[in-house]
């Protein structure tokens, strides 16, 4: 036996067993996804069936993550970069104590200007 849980038409989860479960719909059975490349397949219930549509595969990076479909921002993602190696807090005391802390200033505005051009350079390798 197939069971589908729905919200808004898509299929969130299936199960398969004899247990009746509440909340799920008992269904025959899953047809299988055509497979079109650059697309993956979201399972929907509709009118008694299991039906499916297609969205945008994600692209993969070297390093295996997804990349974003949607644009990069450069605020956004320079600030991200900066995120990684100090916190919001980190960042204003060392912007507040510039004048008095001169050499670790220095290193977190190198580090700020580096995340700059990789922030550049994602933006720009996504374009193409």
């Amino acid at each position: 036996m197939i069971q589908v849980k729905i919200c808004d038409e898509r299929v969130t989860n299936i199960y398969y067993g004899e247990t009746l479960i509440e909340g799920f719909i008992r269904i025959d059975s899953i047809p299988s996804p055509e497979e079109i490349p650059g697309k993956i397949p979201v399972m929907y219930y509709r009118n008694g069936a299991i039906v499916y549509e297609y969205e945008e595969a994600p692209e993969a990076t070297d390093n295996g993550t997804e990349t974003s479909p949607v644009p990069m921002d450069y605020g956004e993602t320079v600030n991200g970069l900066i995120r990684r190696k100090y916190t919001l807090s980190e960042e204003l005391a060392i912007l507040r104590q510039r004048d008095t802390k001169a050499e670790e200033f220095e290193a977190y505005n190198a580090y700020a200007e580096s995340c700059k051009e990789e922030a550049r350079l994602l933006i720009e390798k996504q374009k193409h």
